[in-house]
């Protein structure tokens, strides 16, 4: 049995003894049997606990793939032809005058076993055809201690297996290709995917009360002390804060990060992030000033949102490129780095309002290029054993070594990365940014080792589009990039008014609950189209209506609720990525033209519906989320109750990028790998 294998087992065993009951953030443990509190260790006790065990799996509904991932790369096994050109700054190396040489000046000539200066390159990873996006075992269990009157202890514990039902990528089998990937996180990027370890430069364990490993983890999302006397409550321990209920959107819901690992935020859009917000170690306090007010303060140590890991299914990042995330060797995870804030409450008879003050990391971050530290030389060689013009030139020039150099820069000469012009720009677009403004700022921000090895800043696409292929021959196939994610305090200020109409009673303007909220975030740090080490810094403004109804359209079933909503963002859209970056293609660049980079303003429309059945044994639920500039969510589902102890979920996500022509220029382009038929069977306790 191989390392994995006991992995597996050991997923197993954790899932067998784990269970849950699931909690809302903002309420008091509840539980679903009560246990035996006059025997054992808990005599005397009130003892509650409760739980489930529950098999999850996600069935794609068409053939596209993750592009994200290796073997999801559209260039997979397709033949891209590359021209070389020689480098204004290697002219006075090979004997040419530079003087007006640009990218687009001198062609490099084949010459028959000495230089290459043209080929057609494939990527030399096979497609996949999964037939699943998510397929696991979860068990979740909650227990209940009341210690006083006042005090409880309340632990929650949840256990996720996942046995790798999917066609595969293994970074070991690019290991005989220039030396195989190398530079990052071997347990991320040197072997099978790792759906849930996850780890950071300098730690193998960012989040304290979390264990994973490749197919499996651990974690307790509740772990605290409550204590409730009179007006004040107090929760201390490993917790996550709930500030807002919205479906798809989060306005002041700012407290904690999301974890993207299960099942991204493609999980049934009605459950509000209740299983995705990162939980972190604090305390909260509560305080009913009087009956209509309620304050509402926590500190909190900084814990970022988790993405997904690379070649896994719902992962974000191409995996061109090595991430190396300064949480924890750049000093974000010590205790001094704490996130505070306050919310206030009131209601006023059919009135409502509410404040918030916080100030807190950004748990998303910011990326930016950064030194691969990969010392390996340009190779000598293409994959046809011809001399590379240009890797000669460079190493040469160096000594015979440009490694030192190269390793200064953003990129490393490895398998698995960029293998074409093409390759590159279609990528910028798809994770909104801009492509020669990349190039030019891995040029520029890494100078002079740059200039060692003969790169330079592009004037245009046609230059950009040379020097890319150029280097990209040059590196015996393919470039990988290195970008880093750090973090940056903000303070985000927001308010809240809700309105409770009254009508004819029964009438659809009857109980109409009108709720409309805002937050202002001051010189917040977004990640720069061109990932330049000079971060954006924008002001940015996000404000949302959200409009909820319960209403009765027949007297043989109970009522029907409602929602509509509709956010208005000024400067990112609702994954935080700048809006700058919007509106790639494969052959431009936001603002190559026009001066005017990306989208000023993103809109979102969204609305949702639950209709339960008598007795609640089905319920048929409906969310849809629309972006105007072109793309749709849609998600019908069905939950069935047949008895106490079984629910059976079933929802299907249907995605859209392409309603509005360039994908690129609305929130779901590259999101369309996530259309699926999700089923969830589980058994509570």
């Amino acid at each position: 049995m191989g390392k994995r294998d006991k992995l597996g087992w050991t997923g197993v065993g954790i899932l067998l003894i784990a269970g849950a009951a699931q909690a809302q953030d903002d309420s008091a443990a509840s539980s679903r049997a009560d246990a035996d509190s006059g025997s054992g260790w808990f005599r005397g006790l009130d003892v509650t606990f409760g739980g489930f065990v529950r098999a999850e799996a996600a069935v794609k509904t068409d053939d596209q793939q993750n592009a994200n991932n290796q073997r999801g790369n559209p260039f997979d096994r397709i033949s891209v032809a590359r021209q070389a050109y020689v480098p204004p700054y290697a002219a006075g190396v090979l004997g040419i005058p530079p003087t007006g040489l640009t990218w687009t000046s001198i062609p490099v000539s084949n010459v028959p076993g000495a230089i290459t200066g043209s080929d057609s390159v494939q990527r030399p990873i096979d497609p996949s055809n999964n037939a699943f996006n998510w397929h696991v075992l979860r068990a979740e269990g909650e227990l209940g201690v009341k210690l006083t009157n006042d005090l409880k202890f309340i632990a929650r514990v949840r256990a996720l297996g996942d046995f790798g039902h999917y066609g595969n990528f293994d970074g070991s089998s690019l290991g005989g290709i220039n030396g195989g990937i190398t530079g990052g996180d071997p347990a991320l990027y040197g072997g099978a995917p790792n759906y849930f370890d996850y780890r950071v430069d300098g730690s193998k364990r960012p989040n304290p009360l979390e264990w994973g490993g490749r197919n499996y983890m651990v974690d307790f999302p509740t772990l605290v002390l409550d204590y409730n006397h009179g007006p004040l409550n107090v929760r201390v321990g490993n917790q996550a804060i709930a500030w807002g209920q919205a479906i798809f959107f989060r306005v002041l819901d700012v407290v904690d990060g999301l974890d993207l690992r299960r099942h991204s935020v493609l999980d049934y859009a009605q459950e509000e992030f209740s299983d995705k917000r990162v939980p972190a170690l604090g305390a909260r306090i509560g305080y009913q000033v009087t009956d209509d007010i309620l304050a509402d303060a926590y500190v909190q140590k900084f814990q970022p949102t988790v993405y997904g890991n690379p070649n896994t299914q719902y992962n974000v990042i191409p995996v061109q490129f090595t991430v190396h995330d300064r949480y924890s060797d750049g000093g974000y995870d010590k205790w001094d780095k704490l996130s505070a804030g306050l919310r206030l409450k009131a209601n006023f008879g059919q009135w409502g309002f509410q404040a918030i003050g916080v100030r807190r990391y950004n748990p998303d971050g910011a990326i930016r290029w950064s030194a691969s530290g990969v010392n390996k030389d340009l190779p000598s060689t293409t994959s046809g054993n011809a001399a590379n013009g240009l890797g000669v030139v460079v190493n040469a020039a160096n000594g015979g070594h440009a490694g030192p150099f190269l390793a200064q820069t953003p990129f490393e000469a490895s398998p698995g990365g960029v293998y074409s012009a093409a390759e590159w720009f279609h990528y910028a677009g798809l994770v909104r940014l801009d492509g020669i403004g990349a190039l030019n700022a891995a040029v520029n921000d890494f100078a002079p080792a740059t200039a060692k090895v003969f790169a330079s800043p592009a004037a245009n696409y046609a230059e950009a589009y040379n020097e890319l292929n150029s280097f990209f021959i040059a590196a015996g196939g393919s470039l990988r990039g290195h970008i880093e994610r750090e973090y940056f305090q903000e303070t985000v200020l927001g308010a809240g008014v809700s309105y409770v109409t009254e009508g004819e009673p029964g009438s659809m303007l009857d109980q109409l609950i009108i709720n409309l909220e805002a937050s202002y975030v001051p010189e917040r740090v977004y990640t720069s189209p061109t990932l330049g080490k000079d971060f954006l810094r924008e002001n940015a403004s996000v404000g949302a209506l959200v409009v909820e109804k319960n209403y009765r359209f027949s007297q043989s079933f109970p009522a029907t609720y409602l929602v509509f909503q509709y956010m208005f963002r000024t400067h990112d859209d609702l994954f935080g990525r700048s809006l700058r970056g919007y509106g790639a293609t494969d052959t431009y660049s936001p603002g190559a033209t026009t001066g005017t980079p990306g989208v000023h303003h993103a809109n979102y429309l969204a609305f949702a519906l639950q209709q339960p059945f008598p007795q609640d044994i089905y319920r048929i639920g409906l969310a849809v989320l629309a972006d105007p500039r072109g793309g749709i969510l849609v998600q019908p589902g069905l939950q069935y109750k047949p008895s106490g102890h079984w629910a059976i979920d079933g929802f299907y996500t249907y995605i859209s990028d392409r309603l509005g022509g360039n994908p690129n220029n609305n929130v779901m382009g590259g999101m369309g790998f996530g259309n699926e038929f999700s089923l969830r069977v589980a058994y509570q306790f």
